[in-house]
């Protein structure tokens, strides 16, 4: 069996625990030998960070350090320009030679996939697993449609194929989300059953998104 590396990305603006909930998740359901969790630098598609990325960073290590087989990566940060997932894709296939890399994703993110900067290419390189949730239906474009793979298992994330695929997950559905915990401290309201204590530990220490607007 190859060796299987995930990429999750995101703002991480904060990191909560839906996002901890789901790479445990998929740890339990399929043997990657290591996720990386790489916040992007410069979010390519909003206009900021309410954070900088060094709080981003810092909190986000705090969140997975207890989730086993998982990373977090600085690599955007050490680019210049905005944080395009097709660089980081490229760089990592390069690093991981012998192995299989799958982009993992959540179907808000992946909704929007076909206006990502270089997206036909960007799929093509890497398997991408797609993690449905309610309300945001997959892309229309039938480029994006043709590349479900209706048939596909898991499994088949270890064989050997021409054509890459994307692999729909259903999560049962957390109703947490980043702007949820921005508005909570904005309004001075407890984030504790959002994020993990050490980061709620972090924010407070921090004052992060006290001033800024939760929209």
């Amino acid at each position: 069996m190859p060796r299987l590396v995930g990429i999750f990305g995101g703002t991480f603006d904060p990191v909560h625990n839906g996002h901890t909930k789901t790479i445990d998740f998929l740890q339990r359901l399929i043997p990657f030998e290591k996720i990386l969790i790489i916040p992007n630098a410069l979010p390519a598609h909003r206009e900021n960070s309410y954070e900088s990325f060094q709080h981003r960073f810092k909190m986000t290590s705090i969140a997975f350090q207890c989730i086993d087989k998982t990373l977090v990566d600085d690599r955007e940060n050490l680019r210049n320009g905005p944080s395009y997932a097709i660089d980081t894709v490229k760089e990592v296939l390069e690093e991981e030679d012998d192995a299989k890399v799958a982009f993992i994703i959540g179907s808000d993110a992946f909704s929007k996939i076909d206006s990502w900067y270089r997206w036909e290419e960007l799929l093509g390189l890497v398997d991408f697993i797609v993690m449905k949730r309610p309300n945001h239906p997959l892309p229309r474009n039938k480029k994006v449609l043709d590349l479900i793979d209706k048939s596909a298992a898991l499994k088949d994330l270890f064989k050997k194929r021409k054509k890459k695929s994307i692999f729909e997950l259903v999560l049962i559905p957390v109703m947490i989300s980043s702007s949820l915990v921005r508005q909570n401290i904005s309004e001075r309201r407890g984030v504790g059953h959002l994020v993990n204590s050490s980061v709620e530990e972090y924010l407070r220490e921090n004052n992060l998104y006290e001033s800024k607007n939760s929209a």
